[in-house]
């Protein structure tokens, strides 16, 4: 008779070889010749997602993934010519071969011990062939230090992913999207997807720490276009999620207090006001603006949070998104300098919890902690990795992270926000006599080191005498990074967090969720309207 081949590994497993995991890596970094660290990310998530457009179920799919990745740093042991350098390896364990991962775990650390090997012996070629580019080369990997940690960390959840029906979600999306067909008879067609799963990463090192966290995760993404009459149709997204377990939805536990089909009626009641509204004015110079808490949410993320990556600001990674305005070199950058309004302090907290982002350590065993960017308007510090935090001299401060555990990690941000201040935000709109009021986002563009900015608004109004009149639509804000925040004259104290689900990084690209927040704000920066696009 046939064995019946395992088809499933569930989180619960994990225990099973946990122990011989963190046994595993002691002895291997014992045994390898030239090894000066190795560390260990195993990960397991187990949930579904799902997807609707115009009431019709368009996929669904219930599944887990278990994914490793494994980082060796070495080289020559012997010799004068002494050098270190990364090694890393990553891949995927089926159910099949569970039972297997402690033999197929060996196999790569010693492959990530190799490649470590290889490039250090070419780090020192390259050192000697090219005398001025070799002054660049760093002869070895230092980590600065950080504490030996042994934890456990629970999800928090109410309802567990792994309970809901496809039966259950394929009802509920289908009623969220159906009543939205009944309410609003402008939008022409609405696609939605949601998702809810459990992750459970364990972390083992050469240096003892066994870090074992568990995190629910669950969220919506929902896309209406609308048209009234002969205008032209007006499309609207957005997402709301939290981690948390299927309740973040089915009740309104999220930054908007709403289940998905209250969001889902919101935005689509935006929608449909858009495609009735004006298009944007576009102003020729600096106007009043008052963004929101969600649109600063997204300008902490680009043009804030972004360039505070060493990695980037130290020109590591700079695929796609660029560098950073606030380090040119190490010897010429805006530390220590003012590049905000003294009211403005911005900050990255993967303590904090709202949305997405929160974890208490890192994918290399650094526990979380705050970093503020910029204090009353004085930049401070970037976030960092073990080894980036030891050549540019900070203390390691947990932002070291991947989207799968067989990535590479990258210098992530967490929950990257704008801190709150002492202002009412009703009275910030009522002090302006003339200016417009930015609500939300949509698609950013930004310049290479993300010292300009356009970024747009899911809606524009224009405020007059202290009240919010008439609303535009396709509108977006333009200005120079440091000018606006410079002008930045009232903070609100109406802080939130909002989740991000697809923060996008690297080459390949790692697509991350992370949290985003701020409070309302006013300074000034231009309009610009889709005429001017």
């Amino acid at each position: 008779m046939a064995l019946r081949r395992r088809k499933w590994v569930s989180i619960e497993e994990l225990d099973r070889i946990k122990d011989d995991m963190a046994l595993l890596v002691r002895r291997e970094a014992r045994r390898l010749g030239g090894l000066r660290h190795l560390d260990l990310r195993l990960a397991l998530d187990e949930g579904f997602n799902i997807a609707a457009e115009d009431v019709t179920l368009k996929g669904y799919q219930r599944d887990f993934s278990l994914n490793y990745g494994i980082r060796v740093i070495a080289g020559p042991s012997a010799g004068r010519r002494k050098a270190s350098a990364n090694g890393f390896v990553g891949g995927s364990i089926s159910a099949a071969d569970f039972t297997s991962s402690p033999r197929i775990i060996k196999n790569a650390i010693a492959v990530a011990n190799e490649r470590a090997a290889a490039n250090a012996r070419r780090k020192l070629v390259t050192k000697a062939k090219f005398r001025h580019l070799g002054k660049s080369l760093l002869p070895e990997v230092t980590l600065a230090r950080i504490p030996v940690i042994r934890d456990t960390i629970k999800a928090d959840y109410d309802i567990d992913p792994r309970t809901v029906s496809k039966e259950e979600a394929e009802e509920y999306i289908l009623d969220v999207a159906g009543d939205v067909r009944k309410r609003f008879r402008q939008i022409k067609n609405s696609f939605l997807d949601a998702f809810s799963f459990l992750e459970r990463q364990l972390f083992f090192s050469s240096e003892g720490s066994v870090i074992d966290q568990t995190h629910a995760f669950t969220g919506s993404t929902v896309f209406f276009i609308a048209q009234s009459g002969s205008n032209l149709p007006a499309d609207l997204y957005h997402h709301v999620g939290n981690q948390l377990g299927w309740e973040a939805l089915t009740e309104g536990k999220n930054v908007y207090g709403k289940t998905l089909g209250g969001f889902a009626a919101m935005i689509a009641d935006e929608a449909v006001k858009l495609s009735q509204a004006r298009p944007a004015p576009t102003t020729d110079k600096p106007v009043v603006v008052v963004t929101d808490p969600d649109f600063n949410g997204l300008l902490a993320h680009e043009i804030i949070g972004h360039p505070s990556e060493l990695d980037r600001a130290m020109k590591w990674e700079t695929g796609y998104a660029g560098r950073s305005w606030f380090l040119r070199s190490f010897t010429e950058n805006q530390v220590g300098k003012s590049v905000a309004s003294p009211l403005l302090s911005a900050f990255s907290d993967p303590t904090l919890k709202g949305a997405y982002g929160h974890y208490l350590y890192d994918d290399e065993g650094t526990p979380s902690s705050r970093v503020y960017h910029i204090k009353h308007g004085i930049y401070k510090e970037f976030m960092n990795s073990r080894e980036t935090a030891a050549i540019w001299g900070s203390v390691p401060n947990g932002h070291y992270k991947a989207n799968s555990a067989s990535a590479i990690p990258l210098i992530r941000m967490s929950v990257s926000a704008i801190d709150a201040g002492e202002s009412d935000p009703e009275r910030i709109i009522k002090d302006v006599e003339r200016g417009y009021y930015v609500v939300g986002h949509r698609i950013p563009s930004i310049s290479e080191s993300r010292e300009h900015f356009r970024l747009s608004s899911r809606l524009l109004y224009e405020i007059r005498d202290g009240k919010l009149g008439e609303l535009f639509r396709d509108g977006s804000i333009s200005g120079h990074s440091r000018d606006f925040f410079m002008s930045i004259d009232a903070v609100g104290n109406d802080f939130k967090i909002f989740p991000i689900a697809n923060c996008g990084k690297g080459q390949p690209m790692q697509s991350k969720m992370v949290g985003n927040g701020g409070p309302t704000m006013r300074g000034r920066a231009r309009i610009v309207g889709a005429r001017s696009r």
